[in-house]
């Protein structure tokens, strides 16, 4: 047990020593160990006391930018969640608006390899920013937030001003 001890403990210490002297060598074991490691990060809901049964009566997004249609094909509304689907024809910008009663156990899955996130308010409630780019190099936002038992998503290649005045404008 002990010579098994020594040798891995001489093991461990030949890694830090190489570790610590050869950048390429760190940045293999690096590469290595992110190829075995999501890509993702995981939220999971808890709810205190009994969760929602419904959205409130007339729970929407209440303002939409100029220029901006709601795809009816896309759409989908239930009495627990809805999804919204916005674009514009002269921008080719889009974004959608997600809510949902949060039900225990719920989990939401988050970029963590392409996004940049930040804590921002919405409203009273505290939220994440994700910042990414599209293929053409332009800002996508996704915008969370959960306020009253309820999650909140806005995202879509439009300006940040406006997916705070949509955020401000679901109740």
């Amino acid at each position: 047990m002990k010579r098994v001890l020594i040798a891995a403990l001489t093991l461990v210490m030949l890694t830090v020593g190489a570790l610590a002297v050869s950048a390429d060598f760190r940045r293999a074991v690096y590469t290595m160990i992110q190829k075995f490691l999501p890509i993702e990060m995981q939220l999971t809901y808890q709810v205190d006391g009994e969760p929602l049964e419904w959205l409130p009566d007339g729970y929407s997004d209440h303002y939409v930018p100029n220029g901006f249609e709601m795809d009816d094909v896309q759409k989908f509304e239930r009495a627990e969640n809805f999804l919204h689907v916005y674009s514009s024809k002269e921008t080719e910008e889009s974004y959608t608006v997600r809510c949902s009663i949060i039900q225990p156990g719920q989990q939401s899955l988050f970029d963590n390899e392409h996004t940049v996130y930040e804590t921002v308010k919405v409203g009273e409630a505290d939220g994440v920013l994700g910042t990414s780019t599209d293929e053409h190099g332009k800002n996508v936002y996704t915008l969370s937030w959960e306020h009253r038992g309820i999650t909140h998503t806005v995202m879509g290649n439009i300006p940040y001003d406006e997916i705070m005045k949509i955020a401000e404008g679901i109740r």
